[in-house]
């Protein structure tokens, strides 16, 4: 007893201690739980700012993108303006027959085709334009009262089967004859406006495409045979679009007028060119004396 009394200190200070120990003791089992708690906290808040950082990976350098797909944008824009501008003067909506075509009964249609006959074989008449007899010459004047005289009569530009017969043809197909015959009727224009009174143009022959099932069935030798290799325009781009051939004997500059008229919507798929077997054109020769004998020479 005297022992403790004389260490009273000693004691006090061990019992202090353990008082301590005690309630840090106490302290650290109620912050154990919080502290995992927190730790929890702070790691999920690393994997979240890793994930920001990795997403913020994936837009660096989006604005040299942004600039760079600008300029193809701009690039694309000028492309598709060039494009609108190439088919807006190919189609040439002004003067496009096909477009401007105004709907009308078959028996308009019917009524104008019969029109259209009188007047192309009046203005090619006029224009000094010819058309091919039976025997393959043009239709010249006759003395003894040949057929040959009224062949220009009979010439049907493409449109022979309905010279006087009008089959009973649907509202579409009638309108696409039409079409085609307002077509026909601007190429055979373009062809007597070539002429001239020195040389005359022999329109030998125009063929077309059928419009249709009954337009099938009386096309007969006026129908145009396209070969399926054939590259048309409309065989690669989503175009209406109808063929013609036209076939005619001239000179040379009356060719080159006909296809300088053509301009769009009207283009030439193929040009065949071939030298007449012997001439229809007058010539004249110029006699030349031989200085070394009396023979002359042309």
């Amino acid at each position: 007893m005297n022992f403790v009394k004389s260490n009273k200190i000693f004691f006090l200070l061990i019992a202090l201690f353990g008082i301590n120990f005690v309630i840090l003791q106490f302290v650290s089992c109620n912050s154990s739980s919080e502290i995992e708690s927190t730790i929890s906290l702070i790691n999920k808040e690393n994997q979240s700012i890793r994930n920001l950082h990795e997403e913020v990976l994936l837009y660096e350098g989006l604005e040299e993108e942004i600039l760079l797909a600008k300029e193809d944008l701009l690039n694309l824009s000028k492309i598709e303006k060039t494009q609108n501008r190439f088919w807006d003067s190919l189609l040439n909506k002004d003067d496009n027959l096909f477009i401007n075509f105004k709907d009308k009964s078959s028996e308009s249609i019917n009524a104008d085709l019969t029109k259209l006959y009188s007047n192309l074989r009046n203005l090619c008449i006029s224009k000094n334009v010819l058309f091919p007899s039976k025997n393959g010459s043009s239709n010249t004047f006759s003395p003894f009262g040949s057929s040959e005289v009224d062949t220009e009569k009979k010439f049907g530009f493409g449109l022979q089967s309905y010279d006087g017969f009008w089959p009973s043809f649907s509202k579409d197909e009638a309108k696409l004859l039409g079409v085609q015959s307002r077509i026909i009727s601007t190429i055979v224009e373009y062809l007597a406006n070539s002429t001239d009174e020195k040389y005359s143009i022999t329109l030998n022959k125009i063929t077309r495409e059928s419009v249709g099932k009954e337009d099938i069935l009386h096309i007969a030798d006026d129908k145009l045979d396209l070969i399926s290799e054939e590259k048309l325009i409309r065989n690669s781009v989503p175009i209406k679009s109808f063929a013609f051939s036209i076939s005619f004997k001239s000179h040379t500059s009356h060719a080159r007028s006909f296809i300088n008229q053509l301009r769009p919507p009207f283009l030439i798929r193929d040009l065949k060119v071939e030298r007449s077997v012997g001439t229809d054109y007058n010539t004249q020769s110029d006699e030349t004396v031989d200085p070394f004998g009396d023979a002359s020479k042309n």
